[in-house]
């Protein structure tokens, strides 16, 4: 059944509604009529079954039916630090992070990251993440937003405060890293802060900032990913060591 969107306000109010594009998609594509049923999701973790009560070229009018906690999200915190790339990127990134699970997508500036956007377009540019971050959440199932950062300087992101189990940054320019099987033998993991860096990759004052900040250094292997690509990797690779892509993994192995 299709999902929808809806602000946890809404919900809590005397006439619950769907407006915007989601009154075309409900009418015109899907052909839902008054006496139908969806599912909608607040984006803070709970779930409703609705009933269509009127249904205009404006708004569809809704009647909550039930409410249920969501089921879909992680045992694993992940947080993906991403240096800044071309906007076709950095959406497909945000798009399959939130499918993978990501809890925060967090934009920083690094030495070798290429665009330079002006301070006036980053508003547009979080609020267009903000929008991909739901839509992907309508198809992925899941029921919480993930946390769409402002754009940070990599020092300010490496030297916050942070209560991670785990703080990584991933660097293959470097002899002597540990690999990503280091990873799997670290026991108890809840949450991890993982930096992606550019395409030309990390400097290795930044490494080394990081490293003095409690990161520590693991290369992806003798291939040179893709930024984008990389990230979506690191975050299967987390979910697979410590989240829940490892029942899977047992699952296909009993077949």
């Amino acid at each position: 059944m299709r999902r929808f969107f809806i602000d946890k306000e809404a919900v809590s109010s005397t006439q619950p509604t769907l407006t915007g594009p989601d009154v075309r998609h409900v009418r015109t594509v899907l052909r839902l009529k008054p006496g139908d049923e969806i599912f909608l999701f607040d984006g803070q973790g709970s779930e409703y079954r609705a009933r269509i009560a009127e249904s205009t070229s404006r708004a569809i009018r809704l009647l909550i039916l039930d409410q249920y906690s969501a089921i879909s999200e992680s045992c694993l915190e992940i947080e993906i630090g991403q240096s800044l790339l071309k906007a076709r990127n950095m959406d497909r990134i945000v798009r399959q992070l939130t499918e993978l699970g990501v809890v925060a997508f967090l934009p920083f500036m690094s030495e070798r990251s290429v665009p330079r956007p002006e301070p006036s377009r980053l508003g547009g540019r979080k609020q267009r993440w903000k929008t991909i971050a739901v839509e992907s959440l309508k198809q992925c199932g899941r029921s919480r937003t993930p946390h769409i950062g402002s754009l940070v300087s990599f020092e300010k992101l490496v030297t916050a405060r942070r209560s991670h189990n785990l703080k990584v940054i991933f660097h293959n320019h470097q002899s002597g890293l540990e690999s990503t099987s280091c990873l799997a033998k670290m026991p108890d993991i809840r949450s991890v802060l993982a930096l992606v860096g550019p395409e030309g990759g990390f400097t290795d004052k930044e490494v080394e900032l990081a490293l003095q900040h409690g990161f520590v250094c693991v290369s992806l292997g003798p291939r040179t990913l893709k930024s984008d690509t990389a990230a979506i990797v690191i975050a299967a690779m987390l979910q697979h060591a410590f989240g829940d892509l490892t029942d899977l993994q047992k699952n296909l192995d009993k077949d």
